[in-house]
């Protein structure tokens, strides 16, 4: 069996700051400025860079007005976003409050900030999507709603994918399946009348430990992806209605709790139970899958670049793959795991079928190495573009 190492999709600690205190020294370091529709940018970024995530981020503003159209931000005043080419300018940035965080909002300066070393461009691009709702959330809908529901809401769209034309949202990794039945397996879920209740300062802190961070967040997507998407029998909004309710008592300014009592039901123990009901019939979406494989086939190339071997097309990918047992291992927390798939697989359906030419396809162009280009059935195009960061290559994934 050969063994390939990827870099680990990283803990998101995606956390609000209290303290406005952190603009300091940096701000004037920001080589450029420019204003999109929503948003005023403060980027050392390239031109071209910083432009495509002005487009992305007035693109998710306007999907959060679309899917919360009922609550507004009252103010003409643009948002501020700072975006880093270093990390260690970004932790500069914010004091190093939050060492392990991949981007901030900040309150009392309603400004966001992000960097892209080392989590690269669509890392970045997911990043700001998350932070962007937290954003908008606590001028639009209220500055005190549960961090579980806030961080879940964030990751909702965090997920969602950009095709250019629109978002689309709901979509399940197959990742967050893996990790959330783990959590469960392992007795790291936590229980529903503890987790609804934990303070902001109580969930920041249970972040401290990156293990127990992964799983803090990954409950609270999963729990809000419930209310969010999950269905009757008759493949209705099971909880959407209720789930708006709660927003608007929120926004009237009614407590937390009491508000979800008056929209739910005080039964949180039923409320669980119907919650791993659904989780166990929970699957990864066709896009989510296609996404995660063809990232992977990503790495795969990279990984096999470093060691001197290119390939000009899936085929002859798939035929070295096929004289030996490939697979991805993964370093995270401190350890390294090595994933269960073959590698093979990344070049297949969801049936796992080989991907046939048309299909699948490498694609020259000015780069380290060719774009992947899939032509799915089911959904958007999917292109992986190379590039140079710093001494690395990594990728970026376009919907299109």
């Amino acid at each position: 069996m050969h063994s390939l190492r990827f870099k680990a999709q990283r803990l998101r600690p995606v956390l609000i700051l209290a303290t406005a205190a952190v603009l300091a020294s940096t701000a004037g370091a920001q080589q450029t400025t420019l204003e999109s529709r929503y948003y005023r940018i403060h980027s050392d970024l390239d031109d071209a860079a910083t432009r495509d995530y002005a487009k992305r981020l007035d693109a998710m503003y306007r999907e959060y007005q679309k899917r919360l159209a009922e609550f507004e931000v009252k103010s003409d005043t643009k948002f501020e976003v700072f975006l880093f080419r270093r990390q260690t300018d970004y932790r500069k940035f914010t004091g190093n409050k939050l060492p392990n965080s991949a981007g901030i909002f900040i309150p009392g300066l309603r400004a966001l900030a992000g960097y892209e070393e080392s989590q690269g461009r669509g890392g970045l691009r997911q990043t700001l999507q998350h932070e962007a709702f937290h954003q908008f959330a606590w001028q639009a809908i209220s500055p005190n709603l549960p961090i579980w529901l806030d961080e879940g809401l964030a990751q909702v769209f965090e997920e969602g994918v950009w095709t250019g034309n629109q978002f689309l949202l709901g979509q399940v990794p197959p990742s967050r399946i893996r990790d959330l039945k783990a959590d469960l397996n392992a007795g790291r879920f936590t229980d529903f009348k503890t987790f609804l209740g934990l303070t902001r300062e109580q969930f920041q802190a249970r972040m401290r430990n990156e293990s127990a961070g992964r799983s803090m967040y990954n409950q609270a997507w999963a729990m809000t992806h419930f209310l969010v998407f999950a269905t009757d029998e008759k493949d209705r909004p099971r909880f959407r209605t209720r789930l708006m309710g709660w927003l608007r008592d929120m926004h009237a300014g009614q407590d937390a709790q009491t508000a979800f009592a008056g929209n739910f039901s005080s039964n949180v123990d039923g409320f669980e139970d119907r919650f791993k009901e659904w989780i166990a019939t929970l699957q990864p979406t066709p896009l989510g899958v296609y996404s995660d494989r063809m990232s992977k086939l990503a790495d795969l190339v990279r990984l096999f670049k470093d060691e001197g071997r290119s390939f000009d097309s899936p085929d002859a990918l798939r035929a070295h793959l096929s004289r030996g047992i490939f697979h991805l291992t993964q370093l995270r927390d401190g350890q390294t795991y090595t994933l269960d798939e073959n590698a093979l697989t990344y070049l297949c359906d969801l049936s796992n079928q080989p991907w046939p030419a048309d299909r699948l396809k490498f694609e020259q162009r000015r780069g380290p190495l060719p774009d992947i280009v899939l032509k799915s059935p089911e959904s958007a195009t999917i292109r992986i573009r190379f590039y140079t960061l710093g001494k690395e290559i990594d990728h970026d994934i376009v919907f299109e």
